[in-house]
């Protein structure tokens, strides 16, 4: 669902030969003092999966970015790239050939080396369509992966195009030697889920379902050994129960700080009466609600529109987002060149989404207040995830906004893995939820056909003039040209109400103050988490 990772990976064109560089650091030139310390983050519910491929929870991808690398790393401009696992690379000179040359020194947490043989396998893996990975169709133009030695691995294209080292650098590098002869279809329930070995940063240690995830520094990274000792994820399925838990020091970070909260929370610290430091960022999120399209009820676009006009977004914002929000108009983010600010507006109007919905035949035929059309009532269960409470608000408000209409609305709160669960299997008539999209300018995973029997294509939206403008503007070289085909698919989409598109939220989080080298942006809360550190005396665990 929410997720950095599957709901897309901007990607900002045609990228030059080699990002810049992510030096190894020099820990004999640190004080020793730096290393040690716990860090506690609270989640507000369980992962899924700690295996990329199979996981689809924004908790499980923020866990796993410290576990796994993948070839390249987006730098903080959002523009270029730096190395990772792939120290330098370059491209053939038609373009069609991108060969990336790996570090020697990388190796997964059991002690054997990374190698060009993991990425070829875990390319293999990556567009299998057994395991159904979320960003498979982004390895579509990906004809061959070849091994030239331990070090040097070439990525063949079909044609050339702008997203070439993006797509090639996209998903984490697997273990070959321990995942090779799992067979495709035993991956999502395999034992590497729950206790995987990786390369990254971290390491996993232990995960005690509904209760927490530990992860231990990686004595043998690349880059240095992280200065912090561990950093354990510990689920607290209540934004309430947890902002309290920050509040008394039992967790030192909460992603999504509750907006009423914040600005009291910014003046106790500023006070010097909390200890808890406010960090607000560009969020690449934004919330939906998105219609079952393979429900009767959602198979009219015209009824898709009036249920839209009749939610009062704007107050809906303001009611639960208290200045940290802006409405949403469209499916790409305005932090995106392809973003377009002219869309199709459908505002409040409660009294002409009536009107229209009884041009579709929604009419309280028998007077019992509620619309009804060939005997079937126009009601319907919106579910959330329980324990998050801008959610539930919301769920709330439109059960209040849509029953002026005639519209009955039962909310539904769940528990959060059976909520993405359910999810994912399509099992709902409409449902209260977000992306934090990706850095990369693609509409395929949620909004091409080709993708309904994907994984996030939820409301099982199609539209053959979307699919042709999303299959011809990911190929553009020309940008300009690429913006016109992006803007028009936009609008379709919009016009189309697949989902009510709502809001787009300032990211705003809380750690507390002893922790140093916080680097926290668009690119995630965990930013290089190697390098946060905790002076001597102020370690708590």
């Amino acid at each position: 669902m929410e997720r950095a990772l599957a709901a897309g990976f901007l990607v900002f064109l045609l990228l030059v030969s080699c990002g810049g560089q992510k030096e190894q650091r020099a820990d004999q030139a640190l004080p020793d003092d730096r290393y040690g310390g716990t860090l506690v983050v609270g989640i507000i519910g369980d992962v899924d999966a700690l295996n990329p491929l199979v996981s689809s929870t924004r908790g499980a991808s923020d866990v796993e970015g410290m576990l796994f690398l993948t070839l390249t790393e987006i730098n903080e401009d959002l523009d270029s790239y730096g190395p990772s696992l792939a120290k330098s690379w370059e491209f053939s000179a038609d373009h069609l050939r991108l060969t990336f040359h790996l570090r020697d020194d990388v190796y997964w947490t059991d002690g054997v080396k990374t190698t060009a043989h993991d990425v070829k396998f875990s390319y293999h893996k990556h567009i299998d369509p057994l395991i159904a990975w979320s960003a498979i169709r982004w390895k579509q133009f990906i004809e061959d992966v070849q091994v030239v030695d331990d070090t040097t691995v070439t990525f063949i294209f079909k044609e050339v195009y702008p997203y070439q080292l993006m797509d090639a650098s996209v998903g984490s590098v697997l273990p070959r030697h321990l995942l090779a002869d799992l067979p495709s279809e035993s991956w999502k329930t395999c034992d590497f889920n729950r206790h995987p070995v990786g390369n990254g940063s971290f390491k996993f240690k232990r995960w005690v379902s509904q209760q927490t995830i530990e992860l231990v520094a990686n004595e043998n990274y690349y880059a240095g050994r992280p200065f912090l000792d561990r950093i354990v994820f510990r689920i607290i399925p209540d934004q309430t129960s947890l902002l309290a838990q920050l509040r008394s020091g039992d967790v030192d970070l909460m992603e999504s700080i509750p907006p009423k909260d914040v600005t009291r929370m910014e003046e106790e610290f500023r006070r010097g009466k909390s200890d808890v430091r406010i960090v607000k960022y560009p969020s690449r999120a934004y919330g939906y609600i998105g219609w079952n399209l393979t429900n009767p009820l959602f198979a009219s676009r015209k009824v898709r529109q009036a249920l839209t006009m009749a939610i009062d977004r704007q107050s809906l914002i303001e009611a639960v987002y208290f200045g940290l929000a802006k409405l949403c108009y469209s499916p790409i983010s305005p932090i995106l060149w392809a973003y377009n600010p002219d869309m199709p507006v459908f505002p409040y109007d409660p009294l002409r989404a009536r009107q229209m919905l009884a041009e579709e035949g929604w009419v309280d035929h028998d007077g019992d207040g509620w619309l009804d059309k060939d005997g079937r009532k126009f009601e319907f269960a919106l579910k959330t995830n329980g324990g998050n409470r801008i959610r539930e608000d919301i769920t709330v408000i439109v059960q209040d906004q849509l029953a002026k209409i005639g519209i009955k609305v039962s909310p539904r709160f769940i528990e959060w893995t059976v909520f993405s669960d359910q999810t994912n299997r399509k099992e709902f008539e409409a449902i209260v939820a977000g992306w934090s999209v990706g850095l990369k300018v693609d509409l395929t995973t949620m909004w091409h056909s080709e993708s309904i029997n994907d994984k996030f294509n939820y409301v099982s939206y199609s539209n053959p003039r979307v699919d042709h403008l999303i299959d011809v503007a990911k190929r553009e070289m020309d940008r300009t040209k690429a913006k016109l085909l992006w803007d028009e698919a936009q609008k379709l989409i919009v016009e189309d109400q697949p989902y009510t598109f709502l809001y787009i939220p300032e990211q705003v989080n809380a750690i507390h103050k002893r922790f140093r080298d916080v680097q926290m942006d668009t690119r995630g809360t965990f930013s290089f988490p190697e390098r946060w550190w905790v002076p001597q005396d102020e370690r708590k665990y």
